[in-house]
């Protein structure tokens, strides 16, 4: 389980040229290559998506991740299953090995506030990572969703057209700090609030 603080901001196509600027203005390193990360979000009857959407603490999003393949069934390893756990002022991340088996994944999993969550919702995107201020920043483009109803995943997909910037310390427990360095305005961003509102609510 790991503690940090973790602020998120929404870009669009104008700041996204200013962020990039600021980074490398401020000696920014590139921390790994860029890749392309993919989760399935499970959920029980939109329970954690209005718990995220209303702001209430604490609260959990559970997911399966997999990584370099925009199609999450291709990928058959390296998943990890990882828990977010929000509190008021930090969050914690649990994060264990996850062995894809299609009748447990389709089964849910059973999550002892929220009972049993099915999976129904796809997310991807690429995600860029630097350092700099002894803090990591990810910026993540391209990121589609795509629903999974009754055990199929739609070949429909909604692309966003925001970027996130992701400000992720285990050192820094302020956020006023990221505010002070990075002085671009501030605003929720759940890619899994997003998702369900782009393709549920139509």
């Amino acid at each position: 389980m790991s503690f940090r603080i973790e602020e998120k901001i929404s870009v669009d196509n104008f700041n996204i040229f200013e962020f990039k600027k600021w980074l490398f203005s401020k000696g920014a390193s590139v921390l790994y290559p860029p890749r392309i990360i993919n989760s399935i979000y499970f959920d029980n009857n939109l329970k954690m998506y209005n718990d995220s959407n209303e702001g209430t603490v604490p609260r959990k999003k559970i997911r399966i991740r997999t990584y370099e393949t925009k199609n999450f069934f291709l990928s058959k390893k390296n998943f990890k299953k990882e828990t977010k756990i929000t509190y008021y002022n930090y969050r914690f991340k649990e994060v264990e090995k996850f062995v894809f088996d299609e009748k447990k994944f389709y089964s849910g999993v059973h999550d002892q506030f929220y009972g049993l969550c099915k999976p129904n919702l796809n997310v991807f995107y690429k995600r860029n990572y630097f350092f700099v201020f002894n803090t990591r920043f990810t910026l993540d483009e391209d990121i589609e969703y795509r629903k999974l109803n009754n055990g199929t995943l739609s070949n429909f997909s909604i692309k966003d057209k925001s970027f996130v910037v992701e400000i992720k310390s285990n050192k820094i427990h302020n956020t006023d700090y990221f505010k002070d360095i990075l002085p671009l305005p501030r605003s929720r961003f759940s890619k899994y609030c997003r998702g369900i509102e782009a393709l549920f609510n139509k």
